[in-house]
Formats: C-alpha cells, sequence, structure tokens
C-alpha cells in the first residue's frame, strides 16, 4: 500500500473552534483549555527567555525533569519531555507497531490514538463501553497474540469519566506483560476522589506501562505545546533514541519548570474547577438533558431529543457568542462538550442553556 492509500483511512483530527465570524469577546468553552492562562511567575520567566530565541534549547529539558521530579517524588531517569504528550504517543507507536499488529482503544476515546496507530498500520480495536464508561473486561476480551498496545485515558476525553483504584489494579494485573498500556493522565490534576489513581505507582512495578501527562490543561501552557510521560527506564531510554534533538524548546522548559512548583496556585485552580464542575452540573440537571458525572475540567452532555436539538443548541450558543465542543468527530452526533471557564463565563453559560430551553418549549 502506497502512502497517499493508506492515509485514505485517517480522518485528520479538528480541533475545537476558536472564533466565531463576526463575533467579539467570544466565550471559548470547546477545547478543555485553563481559562486563567499562565501565572504571572510564568509569563516573566517566558518573557525574559524570549530574548534567546536565536539559541537551541537545552537537548535533555534537565531542569523541566528535575522539577517533574521533585513536584511529584519521581525518579527522574524514569521521566521523558516532548513537545506536547501528542508527540509522546506518535513515538509510542512509532517503536512498537509494525503492519499487522493491533492496538485496542476503547469507544469514543481521545481521536490521536487511533490517528498514530494507523499511521504505523495498525489494525485498530475499539473495545465496547457501558454508558460511555471503560469496560474493561471487554478490553481483556479483546487481547490476543497480535495486541501490541491499549490506550486508556484516565480520566477520558470526551465523557470525564474514569476507571476507579480497584477496577484499575484488577485490570492492570490482567494485562500480559508484552503489552504496552498507555495511562493518558491528562486531567488527573483536576480529580480530587480518593478512589481515583493517575498510575505513576504502577511503574516501579509493571514495566510495560506508560503514564502521560501534560502541561496544556491545568498549568494553561496548551499553546507552548509541552508533555511528558513516566515509564519504565528502557522505555525511556529508548523515546531518547527516536525523538528529535531539540523537541521542546526553551521556552516551554523554562515556564513548565515554574508551573509545575507553583502548588498554591494549582491548589486554587482545581478548587475553582471542583466548584463550578458541580455548579454547572447541577443547573443543567435541572434542564431536559443528560449531564454525566465528569470529573476533569469539562462536562460531557446528551442532548434528550437527539441530533436536530444538538444542532439547533449548538447555534443558539453561537449566537450568544459561546462556542461548545460538539462530538461529531467522536461518533457521539447527539453529544457535547462543555469546558469549565471563569465564573463570569459559566454565568453565561448557564444563563444561555436555561433561556434555550425555556424557548424551546
Amino acid at each position: 500500500m502506497n502512502t497517499r492509500n493508506k492515509l485514505k483511512n485517517i480522518n485528520p483530527y479538528k480541533a475545537g473552534s476558536s472564533k466565531i465570524l463576526g463575533k467579539k469577546n467570544v466565550i471559548k468553552l470547546s477545547s478543555n483549555e485553563s481559562p486563567f492562562g499562565p501565572s504571572q511567575k510564568v509569563l516573566k520567566v517566558i518573557q525574559q527567555v524570549s530574548n534567546t530565541a536565536n539559541r537551541y534549547p537545552e537537548s535533555e529539558s534537565r531542569s523541566l525533569k528535575n522539577s517533574i521530579s521533585k513536584r511529584y517524588k519521581l525518579n527522574k531517569k524514569n521521566i521523558f519531555c516532548a513537545n506536547g504528550s501528542d508527540e509522546i504517543l506518535g513515538l509510542i507507536c512509532q517503536l512498537y507497531l509494525t503492519k499487522g499488529d493491533e492496538v485496542i482503544i476503547p469507544k469514543n476515546s481521545f481521536l490521536m490514538y487511533e490517528i498514530y496507530s494507523k499511521i504505523h498500520n495498525a489494525k485498530i480495536i475499539k473495545s465496547k463501553t457501558s454508558n460511555f464508561e471503560v469496560d474493561t473486561n471487554n478490553i481483556l476480551s479483546n487481547i490476543n497474540k497480535k495486541t501490541k498496545i491499549i490506550f486508556v485515558a484516565n480520566p477520558n476525553n470526551p465523557t470525564g469519566l474514569y476507571i476507579d483504584k480497584n477496577n484499575l489494579n484488577k485490570f492492570i494485573k490482567k494485562i500480559p506483560k508484552r503489552i504496552i498500556l498507555v495511562l493518558d493522565a491528562a486531567y488527573a490534576e483536576y480529580i480530587t476522589s480518593s478512589d481515583y489513581e493517575n498510575g505513576m505507582k504502577y511503574v516501579s512495578k509493571y514495566k510495560n506501562i506508560i503514564v502521560t501527562r501534560t502541561f496544556s490543561k491545568i498549568y494553561g501552557l496548551a499553546s507552548l505545546r509541552l508533555g511528558w510521560c513516566y515509564a519504565n527506564e528502557e522505555i525511556i531510554e529508548l523515546l531518547d533514541r527516536i525523538r528529535g534533538p531539540f523537541n521542546v524548546n526553551r521556552v516551554a522548559q523554562e515556564a513548565g519548570s515554574i508551573a509545575i512548583a507553583e502548588e498554591d496556585i494549582e491548589r486554587k485552580l482545581v478548587a475553582h474547577n471542583r466548584k463550578w464542575l458541580k455548579t454547572i452540573k447541577l443547573e443543567l440537571n435541572k434542564l431536559p438533558l443528560i449531564v454525566y458525572n465528569s470529573q476533569a475540567n469539562f462536562i460531557f452532555i446528551k442532548l434528550n431529543n437527539g441530533i436536530t436539538e444538538k444542532k439547533k443548541l449548538n447555534k443558539y450558543l453561537l449566537s450568544k457568542s459561546i462556542i461548545i465542543r460538539t462530538l461529531d468527530n467522536y461518533n457521539l452526533p447527539e453529544c457535547i462538550r462543555v469546558t469549565i471557564g471563569t465564573e463570569s463565563e459559566n454565568k453565561m453559560l448557564i444563563s444561555t442553556f436555561k433561556s434555550f430551553f425555556k424557548n424551546a418549549k
């Protein structure tokens, strides 16, 4: 199969919209970004480092790894930094997949798992979900001798639902050690429940587990493209062999080193998110909607009256300068995803939803 034919079965990733033609002061709640952006301390270092844009960054991301290691009490030798966690997903597929291999991905998962796997000629096996929750037993039942990688986002995007600690433990124990399990914990910082496990503790015990993390969400550095993973030292060594020589720019390295150390700010952001996650769910549950118990910085919603109602709601929101994420690309045409914004944005969102359903009567 030539390259052109191989790529025909890959649907390109479509990011959430950022603009509305003819509208100013748009409220963007479509991409799960932090509504607050970087802290003042981080902005200051970004400005300072920008003056050295003519120089290559430090190739090993040593300072950033030190900051991550200190923040989470992790072994530096097990940390890999990258140009967004997306780059890590692509490198993992490059390392472990060849034609004829199989990759298991739960239905309605982050789209890049499938895209990177298909680039490397893997066959995609979609495991079943139960009311949009990942069914770990179904994943296990789909494992065969061709299975090379399993991707699981915990919590999942776009649903915000997660596998609890007890079920995750049972699941991991049953996965053959020859199979790479990628635990994508992009939204881990937002989860405060005691039954949630971000996956870090498994790395010392299981050599086949890779936990990916990002600076794009709670740390407000989405534009800088910065991510990292924690894995067995042998996997880290392999990733280092195939990455680009300067895969993390200096601005991202310096900004990330500061941001991850600002625990007080992180706690405030988590508290804001927890408050509004609860409030928005409570208010939207009063409307004729199915509001799921999402636990990240967004809420997953299903429209009772299907695709037609979804389209009308989305059109109405856009008319009020609010952008949410429709989920047609995820094969969820009756569903939407709404990011938690600032206090004023959240209040406007609630008010606009109520206005739509009041007028729809």
